[in-house]
């Protein structure tokens, strides 16, 4: 053990000084951030005051970036205060701080081509705060992303690590992975393209949906039905559609469908059962004009959208979510991890609208407001058709008795210093009616919490933050 540990230490160092070599013959840019909050955070919106006290704490940011035509390294932590998560070195080593990844990452281009790989977060297709098929929250997870753009043809494929958890029994919740695709055609200033996701369990990594062109639907179909033998991952999720953007000078339009599932009977067997759409949807607008740009935002799903499934009452995995799991344990207490911080795809998930409306004047330089109104209703991303054993047929979007409503306003204001020194504000007001709360779910054969908006359960939000921001260039 102790040969092989320090064979493991001897490469790591000359595998560090080989990075650090190649990155001093070129550009390389050192950065430091310090965030200090005050008021709430995206848990308060989950989670009662008892659970996540809303006070202040301090965020820190270090990270070396080099960027070239041909090579990209970038790495980066953060070290926080805010007590959101158990760390067993924080108090007595750390002065309450605990340590997270923001970039670990490394890519190679060369003209047409790239690769990534590393524990990064790579965006959708579309540039909208409400992307369907990736998060348009940054989560960084292992990836691995091969992509190819000549100006008229494009092609992505990516292998995103869902989780790898360190416990558990069950391999199918344990291991869960994603393979996202893109196809697309640009011609002009229009881009045209085709989308897909598979969700697998119980493995790392699968190397047909990342490496065979071919769509996800037909690999899945082909091997699941065996020729002559099934073959395949076994448990898994397709979900697939299509976007279509316009960019010039002074304008960025787009929209994007997702489909986790239709019903087709609707048109074939109208006679049969009739399974519920699970569909998303998001269109956007950014225009410039001569007092600024204007961005509108819109975006939605229908009920049990990118939930897993439970077939015959048999729990399946599949769920199109970073966890098989919402809440965790922290000094005793139950906490709600947000489901922005959740879900994979749409950082909302099912059952809800969503606007948002942004400005950033022209006779103010750096200054940014927005607007964002949601209506949301029963969620549940890890327990398929919430807590019934099969789901209420038809499609349904926002029918619940009770709603949650949340009314939340924006302002920034970034001002450069200098070329290296940055410092920034950023005020948050709102209010959240009927906000969701955790129901146990004991009458289905998963049970497994969901969300359920609970009538007079309102709160005020109000946040304030303040970034001190230095990069230097060698």
């Amino acid at each position: 053990m102790e040969k092989g540990g320090t064979r493991n230490l001897k490469f790591f160092f000359s595998f560090l000084s080989w990075i650090l070599y190649i990155t001093s013959a070129f550009a390389l840019e050192f950065s430091l951030a310090g965030n200090y909050n005050f008021g709430s955070n995206l848990f308060s919106l989950y989670n009662e005051r008892e659970v996540i006290n809303d006070s202040s704490s301090w965020t820190f940011d270090v990270g070396i970036i080099h960027l070239s035509d041909a090579f990209e390294f970038k790495a980066s932590m953060v070290a926080k205060n805010d007590d959101l998560f158990s760390d067993p070195f924080s108090e007595s080593y750390y002065a309450g701080f605990y340590f997270d990844f923001k970039e670990g990452s490394i890519s190679l281009r060369n003209g047409n081509f790239s690769v990534t790989l590393g524990r990064t977060h790579l965006g959708d297709v579309v540039q909208s705060p409400y992307s369907l098929f990736v998060s348009s929250v940054g989560i960084p997870r292992n990836t691995v992303d091969i992509s190819y753009d000549n100006g008229k043809f494009i092609y992505i494929t990516r292998w995103i690590q869902l989780c790898e958890l360190k416990f558990g029994t069950d391999e199918r919740e344990r291991l869960k992975s994603s393979n996202y695709k893109v196809y697309a055609l640009r011609i002009g200033n229009l881009r045209f393209g085709y989308e897909d996701i598979t969700v697998y369990v119980g493995q790392r990594f699968n190397f047909e949906y990342f490496a065979n062109p071919i769509p996800s639907f037909f690999i899945q179909y082909v091997n699941d039905a065996g020729r002559p033998y099934p073959e395949g991952v076994g448990e898994t999720n397709y979900i697939s559609g299509f976007f279509l953007d316009y960019t010039d000078i002074d304008k960025y339009y787009y929209a994007q469908v997702l489909v986790d599932d239709i019903n087709m009977n609707r048109f074939i067997h109208p006679e049969s059962y009739q399974n519920p759409d699970k569909i998303a949807w998001s269109l956007g607008l950014v225009q410039k004009t001569s007092i600024g740009i204007f961005s509108f935002y819109h975006a939605g799903a229908t009920k049990y959208t990118f939930q897993p499934s439970a077939e015959s009452g048999n729990q399946m995995f599949y769920g199109y979510t970073y966890y098989p799991y919402f809440v965790y344990t922290k000094d005793g207490k139950n906490v709600v991890l947000p489901f922005e911080l959740l879900y994979a795809g749409y950082k909302y998930g099912e059952n809800n609208l969503a606007f948002m409306v942004s400005y950033a004047p022209s006779f103010i330089t750096g200054f940014n407001a927005n607007f964002e109104f949601v209506i949301l209703g029963e969620r549940s991303p890890v327990n398929a058709w919430n807590d019934r054993t099969t789901y209420i047929p038809g499609t349904h979007l926002l029918d619940d008795e009770v709603k949650e409503y949340r009314a939340i306003g924006n302002v920034s204001f970034v001002r450069n210093i200098s070329n290296e020194l940055t410092v920034s504000a950023c005020l948050s007001t709102g209010f959240i009616w009927n906000a969701s709360t955790v129901v146990e779910a004991n009458s289905d054969n998963v049970r497994k919490p969901l969300l359920r908006p609970q009538k007079g359960n309102n709160k005020p939000l109000f946040s304030a933050d303040v970034v001190i921001s230095f990069r230097k260039s060698f």
